[in-house]
């Protein structure tokens, strides 16, 4: 299926590629005299703050009203929000306009987005946010406080961290898969938004699945690649793990809890 794209040209070639090794067709448009069209004719939309320009700020909202319109689903991903206003307006008016089906950020861009505190590091996720595999009482807390804006938005919210924490109107799920490693390389955030993207094609009645699928393909892939040569090799291998990825190897590898 067409999975538009609208992301970081920083990680244009990578997100493509993942959506290529999932079995979908990526299509990167982003001039605001065709992305409509474009939309209308796709499967699923994934839209990025990250790296934002005038023309893909407009052709943001000119896809998400084609894909509110035809009844697409859509992903935001939230890059950078915390550090500038001016993408925190822009997540405001795309996710009350055009009403995404997955709002889509790291743990302090969540946390921002919804009006709570959050220590994050320019993009990154400030380390005082992350969730703890161990800290039950944590991850259920901040569960609850996700299912709260979930229910406001009649969206699916998906953390990424080391821990990713995927809620929406009555479930919260979290996942531990993942590789220290994978935050060394640039875009695995809008890889991971892509993906989400092509997983919403294929379910587009059920986007807490769609999320859980995307967070564990990437997540076990990262952990799966090879970086004892080096972060080129790891880069390389993390796409080779993704495209490689078999039920079994899922089945085996996926460390997923069910909070709510």
């Amino acid at each position: 299926m067409l999975i538009h794209c609208i992301t970081s040209p920083i990680a244009i070639n990578d997100c493509a590629n993942a959506v290529l090794a999932l079995g979908h067709q990526p299509i990167m448009a982003e001039h605001p005299l065709e992305v409509a069209d474009i939309t209308r004719s796709a499967a699923a939309l994934s839209v990025s703050l990250a790296n934002i320009t005038d023309a893909r700020a407009k052709s943001m909202m000119l896809s998400g009203a084609a894909a509110l319109e035809k009844g697409i689903p859509s992903v935001i991903d939230l890059v950078g929000i915390t550090c500038s206003s001016y993408r925190k307006t822009l997540a405001d008016e795309f996710v009350n306009h055009y009403h995404p089906t997955v709002i889509k950020g790291n743990i302090s861009e969540i946390k921002s987005f919804i009006g709570c505190p959050s220590n994050a590091i320019g993009i990154d996720a400030g380390v005082s946010d992350q969730l703890h595999a161990e800290d039950d009482e944590q991850l259920l807390r901040t569960a609850l406080l996700f299912q709260q804006s979930a229910k406001k938005y009649h969206t699916v919210l998906l953390a990424t961290g080391a821990i990713d924490l995927i809620v929406d109107e009555t479930h919260a799920y979290a996942i531990s898969n993942g590789s220290p490693v994978m935050s060394k390389i640039t875009g695995t955030g809008c890889i991971l938004t892509c993906m989400l993207a092509a997983c919403l094609s294929e379910t587009p009645d059920t986007p807490l699945e769609a999320a859980k699928k995307a967070a564990l393909l990437l997540g076990i892939s990262g952990e799966l690649a090879d970086s004892s040569h080096g972060l080129g090799t790891y880069h390389i291998d993390l796409l080779n793990q993704l495209s490689l990825l078999t039920e079994s190897t899922i089945l085996t590898n996926q460390k997923i809890r069910q909070l709510l």
